[in-house]
């Protein structure tokens, strides 16, 4: 399946090390840091927050997104099979809540609880069945 675009965007805390959890970032996704958009912004309490964001594009957008699939668990493919539908937007990009703690093992879950984010964007679409079953089939 060909991708135009990946987009990876999550939250980083003050508590957090920033710095440890772009590096693993960096190397499970193969993205550099030049890639990366970082913006500070202030928290419900006042607390500082980073927001994270980067922007694949071309062929780079396929290293990255066979990079991400290729590191999903065997639950997390399960579990994105059986969510797929609802995991699709009007225009076919499948989005994936990737747990960020699951970054340390370097195989990834899912998670909802301070996920990475990322949205996967084919560069053809052809039918919600069709990309429904490539979407499964590149997550088998």
């Amino acid at each position: 399946m060909d991708f135009s675009s990946v987009t990876i965007s999550f939250f980083v805390h003050s508590t957090e090390d920033e710095d440890r959890i772009l590096k693993l970032v960096e190397d499970i996704f193969g993205i550099e840091n030049t890639e990366i958009i970082r913006e500070k912004i202030s928290g419900h309490f006042g607390n500082q927050i980073t927001v994270v964001r980067a922007h694949i594009i071309g062929q780079r957008a396929q290293i990255v997104a066979h990079r991400i699939v290729v590191a999903l668990s065997s639950e997390a493919r399960a579990s994105i099979h059986g969510e797929i539908t609802r995991s699709l937007d009007e225009h076919d990009s499948l989005y994936l809540r990737l747990d960020r703690q699951s970054f340390e093992d370097r195989t990834l879950s899912v998670s909802d609880e301070e996920p990475i984010r990322v949205k996967l964007k084919p560069k053809v679409r052809s039918g919600r069945q069709f990309m429904i079953r490539q979407y499964e089939e590149m997550i088998e």
